[in-house]
């Protein structure tokens, strides 16, 4: 009997301790403020409705799945990326990306729009062979830009409507997928042969700050969800206040060096702000880069407000260096336009 006294009167304790620490209210409240750009969490689901995917994008995931995986692709790209030179290094042997290459420029590709902050083990094939496609189609670029061949530009806009597939899908790890692949082109555009097509200027132009910042506002909603319905604690609340104070910080945020405050809910993102802000510069760099080639005069002037650019007749530069986040490296900042 003593027993089951003290088992009552500790689950009449636990009851007592949960019952403090739930405060759906707050966590109700934190939720229904506005972000910038995107309403509150309570209104996230809507903006994000599902789709189904078309028979392109099938048909791009058994091409994709045909290509080889290659770290000496992913490691030529990379040092490409790395190089501030016009010149272009040998590369490995390449797989035909032309069926690729002609599908993303002539089909619309409509990826299924799941739920969830993950998506599951599908969506995590997906991004794998999209990323895969977009390091062959960049490779592929590089060596024509070698040769002098003008159909470089072709796989780098296949490469681009890839990414631009990817809009409108809440996933975090989707945009900064990608992010990824827009950041690949821009990075090698610059080496490309003269003159640079229309399109590259939507590329350039293109700022991928309030997409992520849409999927950061997906992510928190979703955190907010699970925790109203299982454990609403003052915790939470105040989490889902600084994840938003955070996103209210980078909307406004002028500089391209960047260290964000890190999030409370999910995945710490800040090496993934440091990126964004720093690709402010990189896609000026490469514009700039393009037009110095062309005899144009640069964009001395920077929408970075912690910089700005300078061109000597041989090196662009930018005038402070921004470190990059690892792991990968990044595109420089000083790049040497002509010998």
């Amino acid at each position: 009997m003593k027993k089951t006294l003290i088992v009552v009167a500790l689950i009449a304790l636990m009851v007592w301790v949960i019952s403090w620490f739930r405060v759906p209210e707050a966590v109700t409240a934190s939720a229904a403020k506005p972000w910038p750009g995107g309403g509150s969490l309570d209104s996230v689901d809507k903006r994000f409705p599902q789709t189904q995917a078309n028979a392109a994008s099938v048909k791009l995931m058994t091409l994709a799945n045909a290509l080889p995986r290659s770290e000496a692709i992913g490691d030529f790209v990379s040092r490409e990326i790395a190089r501030g030179e016009l010149t272009i290094g040998g590369s490995p042997a390449l797989a035909d990306v032309s069926a690729i290459r002609e599908l993303l420029l002539h089909e619309p590709i409509v990826w299924q729009r799941r739920d969830g902050i993950g998506g599951g083990n599908d969506a995590n094939a997906e991004r794998a062979a999209q990323m895969t496609v977009a390091r062959a189609l960049v490779a592929t670029a590089l060596v024509k830009a070698r040769a002098k061949d003008a159909a470089a530009w072709e796989d780098l806009h296949a490469a681009w409507k890839l990414a631009r597939s990817l809009d409108g899908h809440p996933q975090m790890m989707v945009q900064t997928a990608a992010f990824t692949i827009a950041r690949m082109i821009n990075a090698v555009a610059w080496k490309m042969p003269l003159p640079a097509p229309a399109w590259i200027g939507e590329l350039q132009q293109r700022d991928v700050v309030p997409p992520l910042l849409a999927s950061f506002q997906y992510q928190t909603a979703s955190y907010a969800k699970d925790g109203l319905r299982i454990f609403p604690t003052k915790m939470l609340a105040d989490s889902v206040d600084r994840d938003r104070g955070i996103a209210e910080e980078l909307a406004k945020e002028t500089r391209c060096d960047v260290n964000a405050r890190a999030n409370e809910l999910g995945v710490d993102l800040t090496f993934v702000w440091h990126r964004v802000f720093r690709y402010r510069a990189e896609r000026e760099a490469s514009a700039n880069a393009l037009r110095a080639r062309e005899g144009k005069p640069i964009e001395t002037a920077s929408r970075c407000s912690d910089g700005n650019w300078t061109f000597d007749g041989t090196t662009l530069r930018f005038s402070r260096e921004i470190a990059g986040a690892p792991p990968g490296r990044p595109m420089p900042l000083v790049l040497r336009v002509k010998s």
